[in-house]
């Protein structure tokens, strides 16, 4: 199982990461979640299950972030669970494993509303322990892919049924679907990548197999974990040894990521070598105009010009010439 490292937990820990996931990734900005009023909750996931024999058993399922917050869509609002699963490789029963963690969500709900009217002496007893009429918050699960490799994995369960092809329509009927949320991270289209902005844009954009360097150029990160996780993603140390160079008050305004790429291509030594030669071309051609109007002037003021003219057109004349009146070193 493809298990992300701490640093990109953290990264995506990030609250205007967080909320990007779902508000862009997901909803593809039908939705607004505020990523200032998210709230992290404990990613282990837990729910007590009944045994025939009256004894329980202890069910945990963990996510590698989770978090609740207020979805806003036209004119409603209402309270939702978020939670993001990463994952470097493919999982071949993802879609099981989702509902599995979102299954025992709700059902740990479910189990503390069952506390709570136990613990209430005035309240009357139901069945289950849960009243007639009760709510619960809405779950819903991404799984963040960043793998090298695209995902071949089923994306939904009734990918993975073993029912033929024409018959899973009318087993809908009676054996509902279920959905996987996917972000494919390392391959994905232009446009796509274009939904994000700052940090969670910067990160997406420097995982792709081809920089886009315009894209780089408008793309905007300011926490540390975006470096950290990319450099843990890449197996590559320079992207933390670019930001551990930079200080907290530039990094504070922001970076742009094509500033990263400058130092992890080394194309800034690059443009200064090639500025250098171009700055001693243009040394050099000043220094030759200025030679060239000395020597003319001297074989002027000796009624030498014929010998110019001829100059002019044979270089090694011209050089002979420049020695003869030391204007020019003997061992050029």
């Amino acid at each position: 199982m493809g298990d992300i490292d701490i640093s990109v937990k953290n990264f995506i820990k990030i609250n205007s990461v967080f909320a990007q996931l779902f508000e862009k990734g997901v909803y593809h900005g039908a939705v607004h979640i505020d990523g200032d009023s998210l709230r992290e909750l404990d990613a282990a996931n837990q729910d007590m299950i009944d045994r025939s024999d009256g004894t329980y058993e202890l069910m945990e399922r963990f996510r590698d972030a989770e978090k609740v917050t207020m979805l806003f869509k036209d004119k409603a609002a209402f309270q939702i669970i978020l939670g993001v699963e990463g994952q470097t490789d493919v999982h071949y029963y993802m879609p099981v494993r989702c509902m599995e963690i979102d299954a025992v969500s709700y059902a740990a709900q479910c189990r503390k509303i069952s506390q709570k009217t136990r613990e209430d002496k005035t309240l009357k007893k139901y069945a289950g322990g849960v009243p007639k009429g009760t709510r619960i918050v809405p779950v819903v699960t991404l799984v963040f892919y960043t793998g090298s490799q695209p995902w071949d994995g089923p994306k939904s369960l009734y990918d993975m049924l073993d029912v033929p092809e024409d018959m899973k329509g009318w087993l809908l009927q009676a054996t509902p679907d279920y959905q996987m949320n996917l972000i494919d991270a390392r391959h994905m289209t232009k446009e796509q990548l274009n939904e994000f902005e700052g940090d969670l844009k910067s990160f997406l954009l420097m995982l792709q197999e081809h920089y886009d360097e315009e894209q780089l150029k408008t793309a905007l990160a300011m926490h540390r974990e975006t470096w950290y996780a990319l450099s843990k993603i890449k197996n590559d140390k320079r992207y933390v040894e670019y930001i551990d160079r930079v200080s907290d008050e530039e990094l504070e305004g922001g970076i742009y990521m094509d500033a990263t790429l400058d130092y992890i291509e080394k194309r800034g030594e690059k443009r200064g070598e090639k500025r250098g030669e171009k700055q001693g071309e243009k040394r050099g051609e000043k220094r030759g105009i200025e030679l060239a109007v000395e020597l003319y002037q001297l074989l002027a003021n000796g009624g030498r010009l014929d010998e110019w003219n001829e100059a002019v057109r044979d270089k090694d004349r011209m050089i002979g010439l420049l020695k003869e009146y030391s204007l020019l070193e003997d061992d050029v």
